[in-house]
């Protein structure tokens, strides 16, 4: 997005998508700690069901950075804290779903400790997409 009206427009549409969440779920800004550059964006909410609309049960942490911050560990460190505070509620699993052939964002499930599941269409109007789990550990708050 070039146009700040634009982004503008955007972060409404998601506050309000949000707001019955608190701060729970929702989609923020990741901002580089030393510079204060904002490099993208971190989300975790419900996944919306095959008609797109209506939420389902399964939680999803995701990313989108700009291409200049790819490599330094930012979608890891951000989603790491997502996913460690939803498992931490009670959640029992967190999904991560990327296209088919991002690599780059499929390594960063790998490194958040997700397990791939393979492709499925589950979510998104069926959109066939590599899915990524982590589950909690047994004995922890989500992993009863």
């Amino acid at each position: 997005m070039a146009d700040p009206a634009q982004a503008a427009d955007r972060l409404a549409l998601w506050r309000a998508r949000h707001a019955d969440h608190g701060d729970r779920y929702g989609t923020w800004a990741v901002q580089v700690r030393d510079t204060g550059l904002v490099v993208g964006t971190i989300l975790l909410k419900p996944l919306p069901g095959r008609d797109e609309q209506v939420p389902t049960a399964d939680i999803e942490v995701g990313w989108h950075l700009h291409p200049d911050s790819w490599g330094h560990g930012y979608a890891t460190e951000a989603a790491r804290v997502l996913v460690d505070r939803e498992l931490a509620t009670g959640t029992g699993q967190v999904y991560a779903v990327v296209a088919p052939g991002n690599g780059a964002s499929m390594a960063v499930a790998r490194r958040l400790g997700m397990t791939h599941l393979g492709r499925r269409t589950d979510w998104y109007g069926g959109e066939e997409l590599e899915t990524f789990v982590r589950r909690a550990l047994p004995g922890s708050p989500g992993g009863r």
